[in-house]
């Protein structure tokens, strides 16, 4: 049976050495990311608010963290999201509960915070894990933004949301941007 322990902080509470630990994990399960891991636990260039991490001892062996994004919809609505990158398990501990568990988590968190959805970037083969959780596939276009005049090409090509709240995400195109604009 595997053993492990998961808890939420606070990017403040986040010492040198745990960073440095979250970004070896996700070097294993991003290894295309490799070198900006080597640096930065972020994606282009968004602080996480909180993360979720899972320990076997004191191994890091599961990670999520929750960004700040705006969408805005094609009538002008916006709205504050919580938005899921890193997520991830080291191989030796997958198919035993961590990223259930740890999502769990992160949407607990999300909506104790106010978010009224979540969003994430997928790749197509984890479509099904997280349609098992309650995530659904956006049904309409979904453009990630940098700056106002810089959509980021995403790797992955299955946007998703949950929503936290009874409030129902806007039919339509999304832009998904950082919340200062």
């Amino acid at each position: 049976m595997v053993t492990y322990n998961i808890e939420i902080l606070e990017e403040s509470e986040l010492s040198a050495d745990l960073d440095g630990r979250i970004r070896l994990l996700l070097m294993i399960c991003f290894p295309d990311w490799s070198e900006i891991f080597r640096a930065t636990r972020t994606w282009h260039s968004t602080v996480p608010l909180f993360s979720v991490i899972a320990y076997n001892g004191g191994v890091v062996v599961g990670h999520i963290a929750v960004v700040v994004r705006t969408i805005t919809t094609t009538w002008n609505f916006r709205y504050n999201v919580a938005s899921i990158q890193g997520v991830c398990v080291d191989p030796n501990f997958r198919n035993s509960g961590i990223a259930h568990e740890m999502l769990q988590m992160v949407l607990d968190e999300s909506a104790r915070r106010g978010f009224q959805f979540a969003i994430l970037y997928c790749k197509e083969h984890l479509v099904s894990f997280y349609c098992s959780q309650g995530w659904r596939l956006a049904d309409e276009s979904v453009v990630m933004w940098n700056q106002r005049d810089l959509p980021i090409a995403m790797r992955s090509n299955c946007p998703m949301y949950y929503e936290l709240s009874d409030v129902k995400l806007p039919e339509g195109p999304l832009d998904v941007h950082s919340p200062s604009w």
